[in-house]
């Protein structure tokens, strides 16, 4: 699949015009894997954004005794990697996929250095982040209180 293509396909590229797409196209690439496979680790950098085309990926975070626990999985269309985008830190879960997948990937440096110099685009792609965001942290929030429609496991796009 082409990348601009793919860029199309995303709900978190949705709100961009095709001449955005086009600007961030050549940030992108498409990688394929099999299940099983690392795409983070916790603790260690990032260096994109992950957008999930197809397949699944669980999301794991280390407990007090350093065992691996799944704390989401997600499916297509989901994006991971945007929290090392804000805040530059390091990994707070590790991603393994679950099932065979298709990825596209956006570098996180190429990314800042472009929305430094597109303003209106940086607003787009950090408005999506923040409603991405957001909508993690009212599902967490939900599973914490115990509330219906709190889902320890499976989130979905917006």
């Amino acid at each position: 699949m082409p990348i601009n293509q793919a860029l199309a396909t995303v709900p978190f590229f949705s709100a961009l015009t095709d001449h955005e797409r086009e600007m961030l196209g050549p940030l992108c690439s498409i990688h394929e894997g099999k299940e099983g496979d690392h795409l983070i680790f916790e603790g260690a950098p990032v260096e994109h954004i992950y957008c999930l085309l197809s397949g699944k990926v669980g999301v794991y975070k280390k407990d007090k005794e350093g065992k691996k626990v799944l704390i989401a999985s997600l499916g297509k269309g989901f994006i991971f990697g945007e929290m090392s985008f804000l805040d530059h830190g390091p990994a707070s879960a590790t991603v393994r996929a679950g099932l065979p997948f298709q990825v596209l990937t956006v570098n996180q440096e190429a990314l800042h250095r472009l929305l430094e110099s597109q303003p209106k685009l940086g607003c787009k792609i950090l408005g999506a982040i923040a409603r991405q965001t957001s909508l993690r942290l009212r599902q967490a929030d939900d599973i914490l209180a115990g509330l219906p429609g709190g889902s320890a496991h499976d989130f979905t796009v917006a």
